[in-house]
């Protein structure tokens, strides 16, 4: 499947790991991998907290029973690689289209999953070249941008405006959003691509 694959993880979390890879016919990939036997453990997680805020049931302040059930739902979502990867598509779209429905430039870029190297535990997507947006600063300063310099609030302007033009398009056009778009999961490029 993969003419190259690095060990080394380019990130960590919880539930998945990610690697770059380049497949047989030379596109550069970024591979998911969900860790082993992740599913049932936090699912049980899940479950024992259900029993607990069941038995717990009218002596708490919020019904956190409804709470864990739903979080046992999203996470249900969250490991199946093959929801993800149809999200992507789903969020491609809808930031390739105006509110008005018709076809415009792209204001992000998503990466897109790789069809048949998509499963429930694995999600191989392009890789995207960048740096994530959590350190960005840092970057800037090594390339001597310095904080609240033209050149940073010019940068800061082509990130927010790019943005807030997809996620306007996602809310007011598609009504379908990326829901977790914290600073690692952002990535600029050159010349401020937002990806």
């Amino acid at each position: 499947l993969f003419a190259t694959f690095e060990e080394e993880p380019l990130g960590a979390a919880s539930i998945a790991q990610v690697h770059r890879a380049t497949l047989l016919d030379g596109r550069v990939v970024a591979v998911k991998l969900q860790r082993p036997n992740v599913e049932p453990k936090l699912q049980g997680d899940v479950a024992n907290l259900k029993r607990i805020t069941k038995a717990l049931s009218g002596r708490l302040p919020v019904d956190y029973y409804t709470v864990f059930c739903e979080l046992g739902d999203a996470l249900t979502n969250e490991l199946n690689f093959l929801a993800e990867a149809q999200a992507m598509k789903k969020i491609d779209l809808a930031i390739s289209h105006g509110m008005d429905g018709k076809k415009t430039d792209r204001a992000v870029t998503i990466p897109l999953p790789v069809g048949e190297l998509v499963s429930q535990r694995v999600l191989v997507m392009d890789f995207i070249d960048g740096v994530p947006l959590n350190k960005l600063q840092e970057t800037m300063k090594q390339k001597g941008i310095e904080p609240g310099t033209p050149e940073a609030r010019i940068a800061g302007k082509r990130i927010l405006d790019s943005l807030s033009l997809a996620f306007g398009r996602m809310i007011f056009g598609a009504g379908f959003i990326h829901g977790d778009p914290h600073p690692g999961n952002i990535f600029v490029g050159e010349g401020g691509k937002v990806s």
